[in-house]
């Protein structure tokens, strides 16, 4: 079954490549195709309903949020506002503090069904989001922080959000968010009444209407085809792990806007093909059925790089991406709760050796969750060298010992064995490997578990049933909220906070980043959160990968340090 599937998806490949090339010829040079090669099936392709990174690589062409960042200076551009606003500070009437942006949608902004966008439109999506109801959790936390939305009475396209005002991303969580078709959800405006002053207080969803409003929302989170978004290109067809087509919208109104590189439009389709392996990749790259890849392993880039019969027909980018690799460690096991077990374990990294031996040396260390390009990382801090040796006295400070001769650590009469998972690509697998080599040398049994991140996800990281797992997490562009993933509120089941890490400084010090908006006092709180997560050593940090892609010659092609690390959407034909 599985060898018919991927002949199916060979001969989609080719048929797509083809149909490329007779419609650029029967229309005109211009019009084009761009295949791209994606390793996962992208599932929810969805900003309001976590989405995975695979989904995030392709809903950045649907879906569009009210800025963003720009991708050659990381600076907020608009995309469908006119301008970026000011910040006002306002006194509330209770005395509270609060900032205030005034936003006015492009007045020729409009959804892909020709409905224009309004200001509804974004109180709408406020009042769906911080709904009880509402299963958007990712963006629960931030929304938490608007305080009010106002619509102008005299023009639609205009409004003010309210927010926290001491919120440290007040500004990014006001623009950068996407936004609903409030006439598809809501034609009746049933939601008029409900304020979001009132979904900030203890409000109990008893409106069966609105109730059963919020569950459609809930309920279209699977959705692809025949979505209302905003974005230049609207998925036309979708095989799971196969492909995903997107086309372009005609008479799309961002279309004036050409210095926008988020409402740019020039390949005709692009189709994202699911391959999962790399050297597969690479061969449908030789024989033109892919235009751009995306890759993991160094060794065989730098292969490519230096191929010139290859090499001759493509460009290599290395983009510093926003991203890193580290192997989660559960704080809540009973083992794994020990600080000093953890420290142990990091001393079993051989991180230089990773980086040069499996990444081709295409990467720079980090000793923390803060990615090195940000202006608050703390640099004082020392990298942890590679040294068994020191782990093992670590360990035996901790009560391990071997009592029984067999090599393996043990305390009460258990051994200290561990598991690691991983989700099964070469780079988690060749970590793995060697991270089991030196647990091995040090006294721990390491066993390896390969699973889908799905289903790794579901099975255990969401409810602390692991004791490692070799994962990457990537970063945006906005100063970092450490709050969902590091903050002991969140480290219940089913929260972000999945390696379960608490302390009761480390909350102090997060609570008090995100209601700081000076940027000087809040670099001295990141820095001492720094110290103190790294002491308590919740993780065991890697490295920072540069990205490795390969752009076929055939398109004028540039790369960014915003994830994904590129925008196919604004590859042009080569002259």
């Amino acid at each position: 079954m599985t060898s018919m599937k991927y002949t199916l998806f060979l001969f989609l490949s080719v048929f797509m490549v083809s149909c490329n090339q007779e419609k650029g010829n029967a229309e005109s040079e211009e019009s084009f195709n761009c295949n791209l090669r994606i390793s996962k099936d992208p599932g929810r392709i969805n900003p309001f309903f976590a989405p995975t990174s695979a989904g995030r690589e392709i809903f950045q062409y649907i879906f569009l949020p009210l800025a963003d960042f720009h991708p050659d200076d990381l600076e907020l551009e608009p995309i469908l506002i006119t301008k970026i606003p000011e910040t006002k500070y306002e006194i509330d009437d209770d005395g509270n503090k609060l900032v205030a942006y005034d936003i006015e949608f492009r007045k020729d902004a409009q959804w892909s069904d020709g409905k224009t966008i309004t200001n509804r439109d974004y109180l709408f999506t406020v009042q769906a989001i911080k709904h009880p109801l509402s299963k958007a959790l990712a963006w629960k936390s931030y929304f938490d922080f608007i305080v009010d939305v106002k619509l102008d009475s005299t023009n639609n396209k205009k409004l003010t959000v309210y927010m926290d005002g001491d919120y440290m991303l007040s500004k990014e969580t006001a623009l950068t968010t996407c936004i609903m078709p409030a006439h598809v959800f809501d034609p009746e405006n049933k939601m008029k009444n409900l304020s979001v002053k009132l979904l900030l207080d203890d409000y109990e969803p008893v409106d069966t209407t609105i109730n059963n409003l919020i569950e459609n929302i809930n309920n279209s989170m699977n959705d692809k085809t025949n979505v209302v978004q905003i974005g230049p290109y609207k998925l036309i067809d979708y095989q799971t792990d196969l492909y995903v087509v997107l086309e372009k919208v005609k008479d799309y109104w961002g279309a004036e806007y050409k210095d926008n590189p988020y409402l740019q439009a020039y390949p005709e389709q692009l189709i994202f093909n699911v391959v999962p392996d790399e050297v597969t990749a690479i061969t449908m790259a030789k024989e033109s059925k892919l235009d751009f890849v995306s890759m993991r392993q160094s060794n065989t880039f730098l292969e490519l790089k230096e191929d010139t019969a290859f090499n001759k027909n493509w460009s290599f980018h290395v983009p510093q991406i926003m991203m890193f690799y580290y192997i989660a460690i559960n704080n809540k096991s009973k083992v794994l709760s020990d600080k000093t077990v953890r420290k142990a374990l990091a001393y079993l990294a051989d991180v230089d050796d990773y980086i040069e031996n499996i990444d081709g040396g295409l990467g720079v260390r980090t000793s923390g969750y803060f990615h090195p390009t940000k202006s608050y990382y703390n640099e004082s801090l020392p990298l942890i060298e590679y040294n068994p040796e020191k782990a093992k006295e670590l360990l035996n400070d901790a009560g391990w010992r071997d009592t029984n001769g067999n090599g393996i650590l043990d305390k009460g009469g258990k051994e200290l064995e561990l598991d690691i998972l991983i989700t099964g690509s070469q780079l988690s697998k060749n970590i793995a490997l060697l991270f089991q080599e030196s647990a091995k040398a040090a006294g721990i049994k390491v066993g390896i578990t390969a699973k889908k991140s799905s289903v790794m996800r579901k099975e255990n990281l969401y409810v602390f049933n692991y004791d490692l797992a070799a994962l990457a997490i990537s970063n945006d562009a906005a100063p970092d909220d450490p709050f969902n993933r590091w903050h002991s509120e969140n480290a219940v089941p089913g929260g972000k906070n999945t390696i379960g890490y608490s302390n009761p400084k480390s909350d102090k010090l997060i609570e008090q980043i995100r209601l700081t908006n000076d940027v000087d006092k809040r670099k001295d709180l990141f820095l001492e959160l720094q110290e103190i997560m790294y002491e308590d050593q919740p993780a065991i940090y890697l490295y920072c990968p540069l990205q490795k892609i390969i752009i076929n010659n055939k398109f004028d092609a540039t790369t960014t340090a915003k994830r994904p690390g590129y925008k196919a959407n604004t590859f042009k034909l080569a002259s």
